[in-house]
């Protein structure tokens, strides 16, 4: 299969960054995935045309969570991983270049003939097999939360709430981020998601962009109100 590395300069800095910073955070952002594939992009590696699909795929849906004035979340340094907005922009170029899918004006890829197909070892996964599908559809989900996760979010709602809540006159609990990231884990199953590495990366995005919402009165994505619900009493876009 083909593989290809002409990609441009800021490709290679977004990757660079993303490990720099990922460094900082003691690595706890991204998914060995998304970790190996930074070092390809920082070193120039050339990449296969599943790849690119996978490349594109990822970076459209996860520059929701990319925050440039937050270098330490994890939304962020994910996204810088893999190429940022220069990856994207160059992924989608050799898509069209290739011919490897069609392209929608909303940015959903439908493949080609002559495209890759997935579902081999590392071309992707469709969920995870921890949970039942559709699990976490509400706050009072049986989604299982590893030791390691609830560590991450109790530190997400201090860290939040240190910097925050006294400006704001609110806060986040930890309840409610365990309550985003269940949902984050049930939506990736229930969709199957090819271009995210886990449901794990997925479900922690979600959080990242809730805190985003709590933080600055608005989502970063107009689209993101599934968890409006969710914010604290006196927050604009709570519902109630």
């Amino acid at each position: 299969m083909a593989s290809y590395n002409d990609y441009p300069k800021a490709v290679r800095n977004n990757a660079k960054r993303g490990i720099e910073l990922n460094e900082k955070q003691d690595n706890k952002c991204a998914t060995q995935v998304g970790k190996v594939r930074a070092q390809q992009l920082a070193n120039g590696e050339k990449i296969s045309e599943a790849t690119l699909l996978r490349m594109y795929n990822y970076l459209s849906r996860a520059e929701t969570y990319y925050d440039p004035n937050d270098s330490k979340a994890c939304g962020t340094i994910s996204y810088l991983l893999w190429g940022g907005l220069a990856g994207k922009r160059w992924a989608k170029s050799k898509i069209d270049e290739l011919k490897l899918a069609d392209i929608g004006p909303r940015g959903g890829v439908r493949p080609s003939k002559k495209a890759p197909k997935s579902g081999t070892k590392g071309d992707g996964k469709k969920g995870s097999t921890r949970n039942k599908p559709g699990s976490a559809k509400d706050s009072r989900s049986k989604v299982k939360i590893p030791a390691s996760v609830e560590r991450s979010l109790q530190k997400k709602s201090d860290d939040f709430n240190e910097r925050y809540k006294e400006k704001l006159g609110y806060g986040v609990t930890i309840g409610k981020l365990k309550a985003v990231y269940q949902r984050g884990v049930g939506a990736f199953q229930t969709s199957h998601s090819p271009n995210v590495s886990s449901a794990e990366q997925w479900a922690q995005a979600r959080v990242n962009a809730f805190l985003y919402l709590v933080k600055n009165g608005r989502p970063q994505n107009a689209k993101y109100k599934t968890d409006n619900d969710l914010l604290p009493k006196g927050h604009p876009k709570n519902p109630k």
